[in-house]
């Protein structure tokens, strides 16, 4: 068995969350999810499920709040899916799927929860574990990269958003539009030259001086429009051939990247974006590479979403990544 002693307080997952068939002919990924982070099975990968319940940093924004709930709205949606793409792997044994509950975040600044943050996803990535971090606001990005760089090697982000996050720091406080503003400012940065990609940004929602700021540091913008006219899986090539270089890839994905239709529970909601068919064969491509090392989803508002769209979507895509991981773990086996 493989403990994880983590440093940090954890807040384990609310068991009224958790659907559990409790049928061997129809299990859910309730049924194989491992909640006790003291005694997990051996595997040659381990995927961990990571809640940050907290939107401090959309309010500092000017956001909708209400991400705080995000994470108990996917895990409810998630656990409810069929296992069915990468069931064989899960009984290979070829990895294992973890959730370490929530970040507890009650009575805490927004620096003393990304300090938490930072720590977890540090320690997780040094052990090969993959982190798989639901927010939040995307103020989430920040610990993680910050993480990334205190493991010492090199690494490259895709950011799939209608927006940068590239804005300054307010009253010298990071907020959820903060970001990748702070990861190109970083001092002493694995950051690997060249290696942040934009996705999907919108002309109507992002600066022309920020987006020139990220060419500026010789980093990419690919914007919404020009994917389309591209086509998405040759442009999601391109992302990865700058981002994944050095072998080891972040992908932060807010969740305001999808048209309304499909996210409208979101703190900043968009009548343009991608679609689900759209960016699930990227997710589980990146995931299937061997390079993804952490993905995060952040800015799921479950108080505006209609029938929990929003967070079944969120689940979906965290399925599609399990399910590429799975696929590079069982060809390797």
């Amino acid at each position: 068995m493989t403990s994880l002693r983590l440093r940090s307080s954890l807040q384990p997952v609310d068991e009224t969350l958790i659907y559990r068939s409790g049928d061997p002919q129809d299990p859910r990924i309730g049924d194989l999810c491992v909640y006790d982070v003291q005694a997990l099975p051996e595997a040659p990968l381990i995927i961990a499920i990571l809640g940050v319940p907290q939107d401090i940093g959309v309010e500092r924004n000017g956001g909708r709040v209400g991400s705080a709930a995000a994470p108990s709205a996917i895990r409810r949606a998630l656990t409810k899916l069929t296992p069915t793409a990468f069931l064989p792997a899960m009984q290979r044994g070829d990895f294992a799927l973890c959730d370490l509950g929530d970040i507890d975040t009650a009575g805490k600044t927004l620096e003393q929860i990304h300090d938490e943050h930072h720590d977890i996803v540090e320690q997780l990535v040094k052990r090969g574990i993959v982190p798989i971090i639901i927010g939040g606001g995307h103020d989430c990005a920040w610990p993680t990269v910050r993480a990334l760089s205190s493991v010492g090697r090199a690494f490259g982000v895709i950011n799939i958003d209608a927006h940068t996050d590239v804005r300054p720091l307010k009253d010298g406080r990071a907020h959820s539009g903060s970001p990748f503003r702070q990861m190109l400012d970083m001092q002493d940065s694995k950051l690997l030259s060249g290696g942040f990609v934009e996705f999907g940004i919108q002309a109507t929602s992002a600066s022309a001086h920020h987006i020139a700021d990220i060419r500026h540091a010789g980093m990419h913008v690919m914007m919404l429009d020009e994917i389309r006219h591209e086509g998405v899986d040759a442009a999601w090539q391109r992302a990865l051939g700058y981002a994944a270089a050095s072998g080891s890839t972040y992908v932060s994905i807010d969740m305001d990247a999808f048209a309304s239709a499909y996210a409208p529970g979101v703190s900043a909601p968009a009548a343009d974006g991608f679609t689900p068919a759209d960016l699930r064969p990227c997710l589980r491509h990146v995931a299937a590479s061997g390079s993804l090392i952490a993905l995060d989803l952040v800015e799921v508002n479950p108080t505006c979403d209609l029938d929990g769209r929003t967070a079944k979507l969120a689940a979906q895509l965290i399925c599609d990544v399990i399910d590429g991981l799975a696929t590079t773990r069982g060809a390797k086996s």
